[in-house]
């Protein structure tokens, strides 16, 4: 299981998706939904189920039922517009949903009740790649293990988004520098386009010049 970097993936997904989509204040909410699942360890030490229990670590808060619970409930937040609600839904489920599945990547401990609440039993990967069998859980290279495994594709990830939003705003400028200014085609001129092929070609251009403006009319809008 993942100890150190649980809040990672939410702080990688804000950087890749930017700050006019994710604020500083919803990625810190993701961050706090990456770490929450583990305290289902309070119901084991409350004597409420066993360790490997449904309710125990690694039971139902460590499921995608959870997970959407989560986003539910960020959806259900009276904030902003319903598009911003659904993102933000969106955003705090795939953080929490990153807990269970940090933890099923280690080839090591119990797995997790992945389909609760329609099913308790525990799921496990069949591709559990990080190797830390044998390593202890607080140790120096427990830590390194996890930033070479984890700490590593999430800075990736957030890169390669950055990269992304950076050549969307550059094409969005080139767009908006150089706004298509289309001239509809008429479907039928002279006697020389009365033809089938002749009025099949000016049917192409004239679908050509609506979908420019229309991608025009976009990129001025971005």
């Amino acid at each position: 299981m993942a100890t150190y970097l649980h809040f990672a993936p939410a702080v990688a997904l804000a950087v890749a998706l930017g700050p006019r989509r994710v604020g500083w204040r919803l990625m810190l909410a993701g961050a706090v939904c990456g770490v929450m699942p583990d305290l289902d360890f309070l119901s084991v030490m409350l004597g409420f189920d066993r360790y490997s229990g449904t309710y125990g670590h690694r039971g139902f808060t460590h499921s995608l039922g959870f997970a959407l619970l989560i986003g539910l409930v960020g959806a259900l937040w009276p904030a902003g517009s319903w598009r911003r609600r659904v993102g933000r839904g969106a955003f705090l489920a795939l953080c929490t949903a990153s807990h269970p599945l940090l933890d099923s990547l280690f080839n090591v401990h119990i797995c997790s009740a992945w389909y609760w609440p329609l099913d308790g039993q525990r799921h496990c990967f069949g591709w559990r790649p990080i190797p830390a069998r044998g390593l202890y859980m607080f140790s120096q290279e427990w830590l390194l293990m996890e930033l070479r495994w984890i700490g590593v594709p999430l800075l990736v990830l957030a890169n390669v988004g950055m990269l992304l939003r950076h050549l969307g705003a550059r094409w969005a400028g080139w767009a908006r520098r150089n706004p298509p200014h289309p001239v509809p085609v008429p479907l039928t001129t002279t006697a020389e386009a009365q033809g089938p092929r002749a009025r099949r070609r000016q049917r192409v251009r004239y679908m050509n010049a609506v979908a420019l403006a229309w991608m025009g009319r976009r990129a001025q809008r971005l």
